[in-house]
This record gives structure tokens, sequence and C-alpha cells, in this order.
């Protein structure tokens, strides 16, 4: 999907991050986006004195080889979420859901997020 929407190259989940980018880019990536709360993994794949931003609270490495990280918190806005669905009825945008649960099951579906190796998202449906 991303390389259809115009990236150059894919990067599996399942295999190193660090050395896959750098087999691309001998030096490393200038910054980096870590919105799969990677961390450490991300970070590695950033060359020295590059940077990194996290998205998700309490994931942001320590920053190491000279890097800059920031850590961004991502806050609901009513404009841009009412975009977003406008997008997504048109099929511009498509979700990722990896499971839905009924809201009643919600203890299950927090010990599937819990057990990782998602491929998109949960959903709980009232």
């Amino acid at each position: 999907m991303v390389v259809a929407r115009g990236a150059h190259w894919l990067i599996p989940r399942d295999t190193n991050l660090a050395a896959e980018v750098r087999a691309q880019i001998p030096n490393g990536a200038d910054a980096a986006i870590d919105a799969a709360a990677r961390g450490i993994p991300t970070l590695n794949a950033v060359r020295n004195r590059g940077q990194l931003v996290s998205i998700a609270p309490g994931t942001a490495p320590t920053p190491l080889r000279g890097t800059t990280v920031h850590n961004l918190w991502i806050a609901g806005d009513p404009h841009q979420l009412a975009h977003l669905s406008t997008l997504a009825e048109e099929g511009t945008i498509t979700a990722r859901v990896a499971e839905t649960y009924p809201l009643e099951k919600a203890e299950l579906a927090h010990e599937r997020l819990t057990a990782g190796g998602l491929r998109g998202r949960l959903v709980l449906v009232p």
C-alpha cells in the first residue's frame, strides 16, 4: 500500500529495521517518525546527529550519538477527524482492522493487543 502511494521501498515489520534502512542509506536516515512505538530500533536507523519523532506517549528513547528525540503527542481535532471521515467514506484512505470484538469482550481485546504482532487496529463494537 505505501509503495503504491509513492514510497521508494518498504521494510517489513519482522526484519531488522536499522540494518534494512542502512542497506539503503549507509549512514542512516536523516530523520524518522516512530509511529509504531519501536523506540531504540527506530533510533538505530537514524544517522548520527539525526532526529527522531515519537508519537506514542512514553516510547521516546534516550537520544544517542548526538541525535535529537522529540516526543509529539497527538491531540484530537474535530475538523481534521471530520475530514478523515470523509476521506474514508470516499475510499481515499482505508483503515487496517486486525480484529473486531464486542464491547463486553474488551478484556480479550486488551490481551490480544498486549500480545503484540498485530497488523492493524483492534475495534471494539458497542
